[in-house]
């Protein structure tokens, strides 16, 4: 009996360690956020981290970087998850490019996901503005955690504006 409590115990412990060990390394991507339980942000995670990503449950990937990605796409689907691109433009987001991100969130709503680009930059400002425009979450929230990964200013203040105007109609 007793043989038989060690042995479930250390299965336990193994796999607490093993679960701590896959969520440590999902915070060594670059400027990682964890937003709900089934939404995180990031910057641009390399093909180890996006392994660690499906470890952890997630099972879309959405890029908001322009420019060819097949090779992510590519080892991201090999993995059994989706992977959706919108190509932002760092200097010209567009209100159709926050939508199209809302019709695949809301096509996502039970599932885990995991938006990225370079820094966290794009992602972050697109997760505030899905948090505050679809899911009501509140703003103050909302907003420090886009803070903890940076500060729109210029182009991407007045896009997270419009945004937020666009929806309060």
């Amino acid at each position: 009996m007793k043989s038989l409590f060690i042995a479930i115990l250390t299965l336990l412990i193994t796999f607490n360690v093993s679960a701590n060990e896959q969520e440590n390394s999902l915070n060594e991507i670059k400027n990682y956020r964890q937003i709900t339980t089934n939404f995180a942000s990031a910057g641009m995670p390399t093909p180890v981290e996006f392994e660690a990503i499906k470890k952890m449950g997630y099972q879309h990937i959405i890029n908001l970087i322009p420019g060819n990605f097949s090779n992510e796409k590519q080892h991201v689907t090999s993995l059994g998850m989706s992977f959706e691109q919108i190509p932002v433009a760092w200097g010209e987001p567009t209100l159709a490019d926050f939508q199209q991100f809302v019709t695949l969130m809301n096509n996502y709503q039970q599932d885990k996901v995991l938006v990225h680009c370079r820094l966290n930059y794009r992602a972050s400002a697109f997760s505030y503005l899905y948090q505050i425009t679809q899911q009501g979450a509140n703003k103050e929230t909302a907003k420090k955690q886009m803070l903890s990964v940076w500060q729109p200013e210029g182009t991407w203040l007045k896009f997270i504006n419009k945004v937020e105007q666009h929806y309060k109609k």
